[in-house]
């Protein structure tokens, strides 16, 4: 089982950026809920967010990250 599998819709966990991030925004387009918003870092609204894990597993430069 991976780290995101493990984790996967569990809202005992959140996700969130750490560090610095290079605005590609593919977090925002990966996003089925829209709970990412544009910004710099992004922003997670976790009323939104089912911690489906796709904003972590997309992120290029690897600063989505999940928060236990």
């Amino acid at each position: 089982m991976t780290e995101f599998e493990r984790y996967r819709y569990n809202k005992s966990v959140y996700v969130a950026a750490i560090g610095k991030c290079g605005a590609c925004y593919i977090c925002v387009d990966e996003c089925p809920e829209g709970a990412i918003e544009k910004s710099e870092p992004v922003k997670v609204d976790y009323n939104k967010c089912t911690r489906c894990m796709k904003c972590v597993e997309v992120c290029p430069s690897g600063i989505m990250q999940i928060i236990d």
